[in-house]
């Protein structure tokens, strides 16, 4: 397997990530514009009030930075330990498959109960790409 099928799971997570910053910045520009919300609010973020859905956002953004660090930093390992094979790509394409469903869910119906599972399920799959690696560093130990 070329180990550069790695990266290209990485590379949506980032764009997934990056679009919904992008989303958060044009939401909060446009409620600044319709004057749903101050300016001053973003200073330091308690003065006054941000719409909800600004909220949600804001915390959709926040989650991306939780989570997903640690996805890269298994990619990276996976990827300059010579560890790449077909079931680290494999768990990497769920993660990113399950987290863009998550984000669907999120900034959707925010279905609690539906949003957990798609959570639970790319956790499933970060743990399985961390086991992948764990298990092919000690088989070439």
């Amino acid at each position: 397997m070329q180990p550069n099928a790695i990266l290209y799971p990485g590379i949506a997570m980032f764009f997934l990530t990056f679009s919904t910053i992008l989303v958060l910045g044009v939401a909060r520009f446009r409620a600044i514009h319709r004057r749903e919300v101050s300016i001053k609010y973003f200073r330091t973020y308690d003065h006054g009030n941000q719409p909800a859905r600004l909220h949600l956002l804001a915390r959709h953004v926040q989650n991306h930075f939780e989570v997903p660090p640690l996805f890269h930093l298994g990619l990276l390992f996976t990827f300059v330990t010579g560890s790449v094979n077909w079931m680290a790509v494999c768990f990497a394409w769920l993660f990113v498959a399950a987290r863009c469903v998550h984000s669907y869910i999120h900034l959707g119906s925010n279905d609690v109960s539906r949003r957990f599972f798609t959570f639970g399920l790319s956790l499933l799959a970060l743990a399985g790409l961390w086991v992948t690696l764990v298990f092919s560093l000690t088989i070439t130990a």
